[in-house]
C-alpha cells in the first residue's frame, strides 16, 4: 500500500494543530518508519517520545541541535516549517487514510516477523498466533475511536478550559441572530443546532427561509441557500424583491421605473463591495443527497477560500437520503441526520423547513402531532417553529411563528405575531432595520 507524502504532510500539521480528526488513540500504533521523509521520521521519533504531545515551533530549533550536520538541520527545519504554517483543507481524509495505512503496515509487520520466526522455530502454530496478532492489532486500529469514550472525572478540567474559551472567545462559535425579535430573544442558536419551520403546503416555508437568507447576509454572515423545491430564477426573484423592497410582480417582470432600477443598481453595486456573501445551490428533489450539496460547498470554499457561516435549505422532506429505505420515515429519518452530520462537520447552524400532514392544514394551529409519518424528524432536530395563519390573520396580513419544542430549554415566548407586506416578500417588517447594521458593517464609499 502506497501513501502520498502529502497526506503525510496533513496528518502531521493537524496532529500539530490539534486537530480533531487525529484520534488520539491511532497515535499510539505508530511507528516513526511508517513517513517516508527523513525529516518526518525524525519529527515523529521527537513527537512519539512525547507522547505526541505537539512541540512550539519557536522551541523547535532546540530539538533540532541533536542533529550535527548543518545542512540537513537547516533542510529539516524548513521541511517541518510547513508543517506548522499548513493551512488544514482534507485533515479527515488524511486520518482515514493514514489509519488505513498503520493498519497495513502492523499487519505487514507481524507477518513478517511471524515468517522470519517460522524459520527458525519450524512451529506453524507460532506463525498462525503472531499473524493473528497483527489482525487483531490491526482491528483495533480501524475501530479504534468510532464511538467517544470519556472519563467524566478526568475530563472536568478539559470541559471548564472549553467553557472558558468559548465565553472569551464568542466569535468561535458565534450566535446567530435570525432579526426576528420574538425568536432572538428567547433563543440563542448556534452551530450544530438544526433550526426546522414546518407547516403545511403553501404556507409560506419557502419565503420564511428566503427572509432568513436576507436576514443573514444584512447582518454580515456568510450563507449557503440549498433550494430543492423553487427555481434558481423563482429564489433570485424573491431575493431580488426583499433587497430592493420593491413588489415582486413588478420586480420578476422587470416592470419597475428608471428611477427604481437606478436604486437597485446602485445597492448591489455596494453589496458587490460586501465580505460576506449569499450563495444559492439549487438542487433535484428526491435525487440530490446532502453529501452532494456537502461536496458543492467545499467547491465553493476552494474556490473563494473563504468558509460559511450558516445554512438554509427548503425543504427537508424533499432531500434525498444518502441511503435507500423502502419506508418513508426510514428515509426521512436518515435525511434529519444526514443534515445534522453535515452541520457538525462545517460548524454551521442550519435552518430548514419540512411539511406537515393535511391534518395540519386543517388546524387553526400546529403542533406536533401534524409531522404525521415522519416523526423521526423530531428526533434530529434541535427546534421546531410552526408557522401558523387562520384565515382570519390571513385577511389581516399576519403569520404567527409558534415554537413548538426548543431541546436546549423552555418555551418562553409562544406565539410571535408577524406584521407581513407579501406582495415584497416581506414576512416581518421589523427585517427592515437590519440595513442599518449592513451599512455599519460596510460602510459607504
Amino acid at each position: 500500500m502506497e501513501i502520498d507524502v502529502k497526506v503525510e504532510a496533513e496528518f502531521l500539521s493537524a496532529i500539530l494543530q490539534k486537530s480533531e480528526a487525529v484520534d488520539s488513540e491511532l497515535l499510539s500504533y505508530i511507528e516513526p518508519e511508517y513517513f517516508q521523509i527523513d525529516s518526518y521520521q525524525w519529527f515523529a521519533r521527537v513527537l512519539k517520545n512525547r507522547d505526541w504531545e505537539p512541540i512550539a515551533f519557536d522551541f523547535l530549533d532546540q530539538q533540532l541541535l541533536t542533529i550535527e550536520d548543518e545542512e540537513k538541520r537547516s533542510k529539516y527545519r524548513n521541511q517541518l516549517y510547513a508543517l506548522y504554517v499548513r493551512q488544514l483543507t482534507f485533515e479527515a481524509d488524511a486520518a482515514d487514510k493514514f489509519k488505513a495505512y498503520v493498519a497495513f503496515c502492523t499487519v505487514n509487520s507481524k507477518v513478517r516477523d511471524a515468517f522470519q520466526g517460522f524459520q527458525r522455530t519450524d512451529r506453524i502454530d507460532f506463525l498462525i498466533n503472531d499473524v493473528a496478532e497483527g489482525i487483531d492489532i490491526a482491528r483495533s486500529v480501524i475501530t479504534e475511536g468510532k464511538l467517544p469514550v470519556v472519563d467524566y472525572v478526568e475530563s472536568y478540567q478539559d470541559r471548564q478550559h472549553q467553557r472558558k474559551m468559548v465565553r472569551d472567545n464568542p466569535n468561535l462559535n458565534p450566535r446567530i441572530l435570525t432579526g426576528i425579535v420574538g425568536l432572538d430573544q428567547q433563543f440563542r442558536l448556534k452551530a450544530p443546532m438544526i433550526i426546522d419551520f414546518i407547516a403545511p403546503f403553501k404556507r409560506y416555508k419557502s419565503i420564511v427561509l428566503n427572509a432568513l437568507g436576507y436576514s443573514f447576509l444584512l447582518q454580515g454572515w456568510n450563507a449557503i441557500h440549498v433550494t430543492y423545491e423553487n427555481s434558481l430564477e423563482l429564489t433570485m426573484d424573491r431575493y431580488d424583491s426583499m433587497f430592493s423592497e420593491l413588489n415582486y410582480d413588478r420586480i420578476s417582470n422587470l416592470l419597475i421605473t428608471q428611477e427604481e432600477k437606478d436604486a437597485m443598481d446602485a445597492t448591489f453595486e455596494w453589496m458587490r463591495s460586501w465580505k460576506n456573501r449569499l450563495y444559492v445551490i439549487k438542487a433535484t428533489p428526491q435525487e440530490t443527497t446532502v453529501p452532494q450539496i456537502n461536496d458543492e460547498i467545499k467547491r465553493i470554499q476552494d474556490k473563494t477560500g473563504e468558509t460559511h457561516d450558516v445554512e438554509v435549505w427548503d425543504y427537508l422532506n424533499i432531500i434525498a437520503p444518502s441511503k435507500d429505505f423502502r419506508e418513508e420515515r426510514h428515509q426521512q429519518k436518515q435525511i434529519v441526520w444526514d443534515l445534522k452530520n453535515h452541520a457538525e462537520e462545517h460548524g454551521v447552524a442550519i435552518f430548514e423547513a419540512s411539511q406537515s400532514n393535511l391534518e395540519g392544514a386543517k388546524s387553526e394551529r400546529l403542533d406536533i402531532g401534524h409531522r404525521g409519518l415522519s416523526t423521526d424528524i423530531s428526533r434530529g432536530i434541535d427546534i421546531s417553529i410552526a408557522i401558523d395563519q387562520t384565515k382570519a390573520e390571513r385577511a389581516e396580513g399576519i403569520i404567527v411563528l409558534s415554537p413548538l419544542f426548543f431541546r436546549a430549554g423552555p418555551i418562553t415566548i409562544p406565539e410571535i405575531v408577524l406584521d407581513t407586506d407579501l406582495p415584497r416578500m416581506v414576512i416581518t417588517r421589523q427585517l427592515h432595520r437590519l440595513w442599518q447594521v449592513a451599512a455599519s458593517n460596510n460602510p459607504y464609499i
